[in-house]
């Protein structure tokens, strides 16, 4: 398991880690082959590659700057968070400011200080909404605060 994601997760997949490890700016590359399948469903950590690591309330730092969910990891990977966000400032680091057009801060964080993504799977009868819930809610008991990219709280669900 990453050190990063172990800070506040440590039991969950302690052996095995992410299911899947890639960056976001990789589906710039023709070649690149995505291990995810359409449909997959589960949740997805990015955090910085550059070595920035975020201080949150209680002074402890993460270089994760966003958790979420899908029940398409795929198609949320790369068709929202690539090609409706990243790769607009990858093309043009000044996108919508004359025209005031304001894109997540999630995307200017990606793009400033890197997009490395670790997804795990849903496994058995787990839902992405709930796997999604348990991490927002251990990363905020250690940390005190959400990811600097996640602008609301995940629903609270039953673990």
């Amino acid at each position: 398991m990453k050190r990063y994601i172990k800070a506040f997760m440590p039991d969950f997949r302690p052996v095995t880690g992410p299911d899947v490890s890639f960056d976001l700016r990789d589906f710039q590359r023709r070649e690149f082959a995505c291990a995810l399948g359409y449909g997959e469903a589960g949740i997805y950590v990015i955090s910085a590659t550059d070595g920035t690591k975020y201080t949150y309330p209680n002074g402890r730092t993460s270089p994760i700057l966003y958790i979420g969910k899908s029940d398409d990891l795929l198609r949320r990977l790369r068709d929202e968070h690539y090609y409706k966000g990243l790769k607009r400032l990858l093309d043009d680091p000044d996108f919508g400011i004359a025209e005031n057009i304001q894109l997540s801060p999630r995307y200017q964080y990606m793009y400033y200080n890197g997009s490395n993504v670790d997804v795990f799977r849903c496994k058995g009868n787990q839902d992405s909404k709930n796997l999604e819930s348990l991490f927002l809610n251990q990363f905020y008991q250690k940390y005190r605060a959400l990811p600097v990219g996640n602008s609301a709280r995940s629903f609270e669900v039953e673990y």
